[in-house]
């Protein structure tokens, strides 16, 4: 860690935090959210035009494959899994992991019985790594929601050059004043829109539910938008001063562009920004050996949501728990997280 990026970490005040002997929590969310959507480009958000590209049935599921169109031009791949129950649904805004693996997207989250050979062997293969053997959009749809997970710029359909292509995109994009992550943010926060207003959706019972990268962007995308009426993030939150350490992936280049945002970056502290997404429900899981993520960091992080939380009348609408594993998200982390969506959605 160069020695001015460790100055530059020690010395920072981040401006637009929340300080509650400068203003009330409702007047510093409505500022600084303003500030934050102006800053990252996101005060106007597109629909997505969608195209059907083929559609299956699994033992009581309806899934589709789709391509959503983006403002920005780009074409991404999504599955779109509905429990086959009539009557309308809520949504899930189901938001896949970074792993340093891009060949599979929206295959990490959801399964399709018909996937092609190879496709499923590595979507099996990862949930294997990561999700305890379980695919969590089928979960969820068997639980009664419809589930949206599209493929992020750099994934699936759009995978490109792979771990190293990552930084060159990063860098390709910086020349017009634009950041990977913000990228990401935008087409996330369109995937919503277009979820949200799909027939048999209920648009006042819409959930972000991701974990590792995919937690980052739920917290983002609940953060930013007002229709997000719950957000469920694994493995993603600490401060950036207990994240700015030797060997940490925040120093490292490469997938570190899917978490930087420039125009905000030093202003608002990570655990801030999430917190704009107060009062509403939020559940953070942790893992108390994960690496990436340690203990101490977020429970620091936690431990000022929290008051933020509590500062904007909502302190139980706030849970974070941690239980004893790595940088992984569990069965148990599962089904913890989906009787909660069940209880608060």
């Amino acid at each position: 860690m160069p020695d001015l990026a460790r100055r530059l970490r020690d010395r920072n005040v981040f401006a637009w935090n929340f300080d509650p002997a400068m203003s009330d929590v409702v007047t510093w969310r409505s500022t600084t959210l303003a500030a934050v959507r102006g800053a990252l480009g996101v005060e106007h958000v597109a629909m997505p035009s969608a195209t059907h590209l083929a559609e299956w049935a699994d033992d009581g599921l309806l899934g589709q494959h789709l391509q959503l169109g983006f403002s920005n031009g780009e074409a991404a791949d999504a599955y779109l899994l509905r429990p086959s129950a009539k009557g309308p649904t809520p949504g899930i805004l189901l938001l896949h992991d970074h792993g340093s693996f891009f060949s599979i997207g929206r295959q990490k989250l959801i399964r399709r019985p018909d996937e092609p050979r190879e496709t499923a062997a590595l979507s099996d293969e990862w949930v294997a790594r990561l999700y305890g053997g379980r695919h969590i959009g089928n979960a969820l749809a068997r639980r009664g929601y419809s589930v949206l997970c599209v493929d992020a710029l750099g994934w699936g359909g759009r995978a490109g050059t792979g771990y190293e292509g990552q930084q060159a995109l990063a860098a390709n994009l910086m020349q017009f004043g634009q950041s990977l992550a913000g990228v990401v943010l935008q087409e996330d926060l369109e995937a919503l829109t277009f979820l949200r207003h799909l027939e048999g959706i209920l648009p006042e019972r819409v959930a972000s539910f991701g974990f590792s990268m995919g937690g980052a962007r739920a917290w983002q995308v609940a953060a930013l938008s007002h229709y997000v009426k719950a957000c469920v993030s694994g493995g993603w939150m600490g401060t950036l001063a207990g994240l700015m350490q030797p060997g940490s992936n925040q120093l490292r280049g490469q997938s570190a562009f899917y978490m930087l945002h420039p125009g905000i970056a030093g202003r608002i502290d990570y655990p801030h920004f999430a917190a704009l997404a107060a009062p509403k429900p939020a559940l953070f899981l942790s893992g108390r050996e994960d690496r990436h993520f340690p203990e101490a960091v977020s429970a620091e992080a936690f431990r000022q949501m929290r008051a933020i939380w509590e500062a904007s009348g909502a302190p139980d609408a706030f849970q974070a728990r941690a239980t004893p594993v790595g940088h992984v998200f569990t069965v148990e982390q599962q089904e913890d997280a989906i009787a909660w969506l069940d209880r608060v959605l």
